[in-house]
């Protein structure tokens, strides 16, 4: 079996690949909804397939629900407990503000 090429095919599809340019720039509305269009139409496709469907195939069961260990909780609120009594109990230095004028000590 002979693949025979076609030469008048060949040379207009390298014609409408040339002219491909003017075409998008004579109907650049158009051209931009149908990219806008495709665009929303491959987002809704991996949307579908790696969001929406993963709830499907992904449905926890009460034996897979995590659960809290107390003595960890007590641990963790243990923890916060000496941060805020050590924010709370923490030495508020003045600072001086730079941004008023000096006085002047030779007036006294």
């Amino acid at each position: 079996m002979k693949f025979k090429i076609n030469k008048q095919k060949v040379k207009k599809g390298i014609l409408f690949l040339k002219n491909l340019p003017w075409l998008i720039g004579e109907n650049a509305f158009l051209f931009f909804v149908i990219m806008i269009s495709i665009a929303i139409l491959i987002s809704a496709i991996f949307f579908v397939r790696y969001v929406a469907l993963i709830d499907r195939y992904n449905k926890a069961s009460p034996s897979q629900l995590p659960t809290l260990n107390e003595e960890t909780l007590k641990d963790i609120l243990e923890t916060w407990q000496q941060r805020q009594n050590r924010l709370d109990n923490a030495d508020n230095k003045a600072y001086p503000n730079f941004f008023l004028p000096k006085e002047n000590s030779l007036e006294n």
